[in-house]
């Protein structure tokens, strides 16, 4: 009777420690992906500090680069809508880290264009793209209801 309690007991433990990461497990790492990309944003603000533009100021070529990384920004709500939709319809709770990292990188593209105008055009105003950039990254903040609903749990 023992030996029978222990193989059972054993059984159960072994299918416990499948290879399939935990809800928690997936909103850990989008939190840390989160934070590493915020992160990346902040060290490009404080690379421009220490590195001057050599470029002479072309007001224009700025002020179209800041306004081009609206367009970034703008459209990763869209593009994580539409994954999150298709994520929650196949209870696939990957698919949530997908959408959530390709919003973080459309967001991290505005900050990029920030970073264009500094150094190409010297504009004075390349702050403004990495505060939209930023401000998209702050938005896009993980939400684990987003990975509950995709794996068909109450939240």
């Amino acid at each position: 009777m023992k030996g029978n309690y222990w193989r059972r007991n054993w059984r159960q433990r072994r299918n416990m420690n499948s290879d399939q990461p935990t809800i928690n497990d997936r909103y850990r790492t989008m939190l840390i992906l989160w934070f590493a990309i915020a992160m990346s944003v902040v060290l490009w603000l404080v690379f421009i500090q220490f590195i001057p533009a050599t470029n002479p100021a072309n007001l224009k070529l700025g002020f179209l680069l800041i306004c081009l990384g609206l367009v970034p920004m703008s459209s990763s709500f869209l593009v994580k809508q539409v994954l999150l939709g298709r994520a929650i319809e196949r209870q696939d709770a990957m698919l949530v880290q997908r959408a959530y990292v390709t919003a973080w990188a459309l967001c991290e593209a505005a900050a990029l264009l920030g970073l264009l105008a500094y150094f190409l055009a010297a504009s004075p105003k390349y702050y403004v793209a990495f505060a939209i950039g930023s401000a998209g990254i702050l938005l896009h903040f993980p939400q684990k209801k987003d990975l509950l609903a995709a794996s068909g749990q109450e939240f």
